[in-house]
């Protein structure tokens, strides 16, 4: 595929995949510009605030997501700088790979949440805990040990996504849609699940919740 028809932007998340040795980290940069044919620059990856150090002639897998596609290709580091800060000059991909994302597609994680119901019948005095088996940028599935609502019932889900290393505490509005008894792991036959829609009004949150479904969609397909 032409690497012009991405439509790639500046300030987007790539993530890099080492293709040599046994580390197998999954590293976060953002895109700071780029030549066509030449070089990718993108920001050095940091750990716990401090920048990492990055080996010239390392090879990686970079993933990034492009609309509605996920691209992969490979690239190496042609040249590390430090000034005026630290960043990177990756190879300019020959070939890329792309996968559709599905509208609203559905990733299977076990995030432990818990609910806030605002029906005064399920109204306690600590919010239920839960396990959340599915996610999306819309909504998730939530299994419990007994029932935490009924169909239309407002809800606050909180639960802690790990977003590129970075742990951050969401608290998700939502709806309750559907309410059924099955089988789980975690609570056997007397398992309740719950269908939530997800309607988030904080930018900050919405933003969080796209970029973990998104990494865990980038994961999915690169296993």
């Amino acid at each position: 595929m032409d690497y012009s028809d991405l439509k790639i932007q500046v300030g987007e998340t790539l993530q890099l995949q080492p293709r040599d040795g046994e580390d197998s980290r999954r590293l976060q940069v953002k895109l700071i510009g780029y030549v066509r044919g030449a070089s990718l620059l993108v920001t050095t990856p940091t750990i716990g605030g401090k920048t990492m150090f990055m080996r010239e002639g390392q090879p990686f897998v970079v993933r990034m997501l492009a609309g509605k596609r996920i691209v992969g290709f490979t690239s190496t580091i042609l040249r590390t700088c430090t000034r005026p800060f630290p960043y990177l000059h990756m190879a300019y991909p020959e070939q890329v790979e792309q996968i559709t994302v599905r509208k609203a597609e559905r990733v299977r994680v076990k995030l432990f949440a818990s609910l806030k119901n605002a029906n005064p019948d399920y109204q306690f005095e600590k919010p239920r805990s839960g396990t959340i088996i599915d996610i999306s940028t819309t909504g998730a599935l939530m299994v419990a040990g007994e029932p935490l609502g009924v169909s239309g019932d407002e809800v606050v889900v909180r639960c802690a996504l790990k977003i590129g290393g970075n742990e951050k505490l969401l608290s998700l509005p939502g709806v309750m849609r559907n309410i059924h008894v099955g089988q789980s792991e975690e609570h056997g036959s007397g398992s309740y699940y719950h269908g939530l829609e997800f309607r988030i009004t904080e930018e900050q949150e919405t933003f969080a919740l796209h970029g973990y479904v998104y990494e865990q969609i980038v994961k999915a397909h690169s296993e």
